[in-house]
């Protein structure tokens, strides 16, 4: 009968877990990459029409803005991609990508989650075509109406070696980790649908709209701890919870609110090791935090869609109606 009953319980818990995993739409990722990478010298110009119909909008996006070797119609074209797959740096970061990234299914899993809530909460938003790719260490994301490409060399591992041999600093290291890309790929998307209206650009638009970014994050990855979703260390995540209040009091006090330069709006905004106008203790962008709080607020004390909140941009009567009291 115990045996009989082990059994039971476990078929029960197997049953109750199944039915309780969230669920997900089915996402398939493209890698530029490997479609580059693998390719022989010999078969670079013949190859390049098949990539041009392959990767179609991407392809050009790439090869102008990401890689800088200009437009695949160029007649000098075959010979500057056949520089850039030859380079000594960019085959040791390919050969390294795939050594941490050999397949992506937990990526896919993971989007396929997160694009799951989003379209419940956007129902008439497409879902974007999600390609992965190497950029040479310069962007992460890489965004356009319908595409979102993954720079998979910017997530290889805080601690890899190649980031200590370009002396990246440690505070962007941090991020430079797996667990990041599924909230990493959210922002970069909501940047996209969402973006910053700058009609008045000063302190307290700017929060609140990385606020607005930020607590949507939370609504689409409700199992992603806050401590990945803003990319902060533990001690750096207490340090904001310990001073939600004296931060706000900050900029209060010194009526920074409704500053328009662009140097106060980046030292609060702008990615650093830490908040200058604040302490060495806090994070970048520690007035994030902030508005997401405010945020909450608003959100608490009136009734909104997430959509809705993401389109309104009348940043001072969400102040108001979020009756924010740290």
């Amino acid at each position: 009968m115990k045996i009989i009953f082990k059994i039971f319980l476990a078929a029960s818990l197997l049953f109750f877990h199944s039915c309780r995993r969230q669920p997900e739409i089915p996402v398939k990722i493209s890698r530029l990459e490997q479609s580059l990478f693998t390719l022989s010298m010999d078969s670079i110009q013949a190859s390049i029409p098949r990539l041009e119909q392959q990767y179609g909008e991407l392809f050009e996006l790439y090869n102008q803005m990401v890689i800088c070797i200009g437009s695949s119609q160029n007649p000098e074209y075959p010979e500057e991609l056949s520089k850039f797959l030859s380079d000594e740096h960019m085959n040791l970061t390919y050969k390294r990508v795939m050594e941490v990234y050999p397949r992506l299914n937990e990526l896919e899993r993971g989007l396929g989650k997160a694009f799951f809530n989003y379209q419940k909460e956007f129902p008439e938003k497409a879902i974007p075509k999600i390609y992965t790719l190497i950029s040479g260490f310069n962007q992460s994301m890489i965004t356009s109406d319908a595409i979102l490409a993954i720079a998979l060399d910017k997530y290889l591992g805080r601690n890899d070696d190649l980031y200590f041999r370009l002396d990246i600093p440690k505070y962007m290291q941090h991020v430079m980790d797996r667990k990041y890309i599924v909230a990493d790929c959210m922002k970069a998307w909501l940047y996209t649908e969402f973006p910053y209206n700058d009609s008045i650009d000063n302190v307290l638009a700017n929060i609140l709209y990385e606020g607005k970014i930020m607590y949507s994050l939370q609504q689409l990855l409700p199992q992603t701890p806050d401590s990945l979703i803003f990319g902060y260390t533990p001690d750096q995540m207490r340090w904001c919870r310990n001073n939600t209040a004296q931060m706000w009091t900050f900029l209060v006090e010194r009526k920074m609110l409704y500053q328009t330069d662009y140097f106060t709006i980046s030292k609060l905004t702008g990615n650093a090791p830490f908040t200058s106008l604040f302490t060495n203790e806090s994070p970048g962008r520690a007035v994030v935090w902030l508005g997401c709080k405010i945020i909450e607020s608003y959100m608490k004390n009136n009734k909104l869609t997430l959509e809705a909140l993401l389109e309104d941009n009348d940043y001072q009567q969400i102040l108001t109606k979020a009756k924010f009291r740290p």
